[in-house]
């Protein structure tokens, strides 16, 4: 019930805030548009510091390419560089006809993820034991002197149920270890991310820190707000070793997974930092139709430094061990992913 009230509470705050968003006058002038993305910008966004950006850098940078007379085209591509500068793929701005993204976080670094590879060599294995539920592929390997239990979710905007955990964890019952591979999972519903992790702990466990945006300051932020995770009413859970495999497609609420994976003393992360956007993203219309989103709040980690600050991995949350896809061993039939997550199942180390 605590998470449910926050992501209410949540919900009310930004709905507030959509209010301050959304421009008074009707006018639809490209000079215009781009002043009041601008403006929203420079006010609102959550990472404006952090990122060590200069907005007014950015207005020179491209208001001159707004000009009387320009088509639609021309200035969605301005208002989509403008957006860009943050670096954030929490950053758009939608059009009828398109919508800008920031794809440099995952084109710019190994896949690190071969789902054949993973298919044929892990999940597929012992074809008895693999089974669909819902939106995970799931099976129990028996490798190395241990029983490991392995299970793939793809994206958090898919569904699941209760009874869908139940009989997968149920399954991991007496398992040494179990594998939870999120690599390129590009993110989706926060709902799923609480109701997946209340199933690896047997006590509420503090998760992160929230704080949105609430000021023209470059920190002007609220109060933090404290996030557990609470166990799950259900008993099939498992609170044994776990690993999470990530890559740097994994992303927005598989990096708030990650989060919590890193403030649970019996899970570690194996692979690749993941691809950030741990921010709260909102967003409102333009006054020529179209909308935008950006991240107005920050998650702040439940680990802290030498200096008892905690991290703000906006840019992704690094792995416990690092590891990339061998192409070598991939072309032997092995995921030196798994196969790593396996050994520190086996060794705790």
């Amino acid at each position: 019930m605590k998470r449910i009230a926050y992501l209410l509470l949540l919900a009310a705050s930004l709905m507030g805030c959509s209010k301050a968003f959304v421009g008074d006058q009707p006018s639809a002038e490209p000079r215009e548009v781009f002043e009041e993305l601008w403006e929203q910008i420079e006010l609102k966004y959550s990472f404006m510091q952090y990122k060590g950006l200069n907005w007014q850098a950015v207005y020179n940078k491209y208001s001159p390419q707004v000009v009387p007379g320009m088509t639609d085209i021309e200035l969605f591509r301005v208002l989509e560089g403008m957006m860009n500068e943050l670096r954030d793929g929490h950053a758009n701005v939608f059009a009828p006809f398109s919508f800008s993204n920031y794809y440099p976080v995952f084109l710019n670094s190994p896949e690190n993820f071969n789902g054949r590879l993973l298919l044929q060599s892990y999940l597929r294995r012992y074809p008895d034991k693999h089974f669909i539920t819902g939106p995970f592929q799931h099976t129990v390997l028996d490798t190395l002197g241990v029983k490991v239990g392995l299970m793939t979710y793809r994206s958090f905007s898919s569904l699941f149920s209760e009874a869908d955990l139940d009989f997968i964890f149920e399954r991991f019952a007496g398992a040494d270890g179990l594998i939870i591979d999120m690599r390129s999972n590009g993110g989706g519903l926060v709902n799923n991310v609480y109701q997946l992790s209340s199933r690896l702990v047997d006590a509420e466990r503090i998760s992160h820190y929230n704080r949105l945006k609430n000021g023209p300051g470059a920190n002007d932020f609220g109060p933090e707000t404290t996030i557990k995770i609470i166990p799950s009413d259900s008993e099939k859970r498992f609170t044994g070793r776990v690993v999470m495999l990530t890559n740097r497609g994994s992303y927005s609420a598989t990096s708030m997974f990650a989060l919590q994976m890193r403030a649970l003393p019996n899970a570690r992360i194996i692979g690749d930092t993941t691809g950030g956007g741990l921010g709260l993203p909102h967003g409102a219309g333009l006054r020529n139709g179209w909308s935008y989103r950006f991240s107005v709040g920050q998650a702040l980690s439940f680990e802290t430094n030498a200096n008892n600050q905690r991290y703000n991995w906006e840019d992704g949350v690094p792995p416990h061990i690092q590891v990339d896809l061998d192409p070598v061993a991939a072309a032997q039939g092995f995921d030196s992913m798994v196969e790593r997550a396996i050994v520190y199942i086996r060794d705790g180390s």
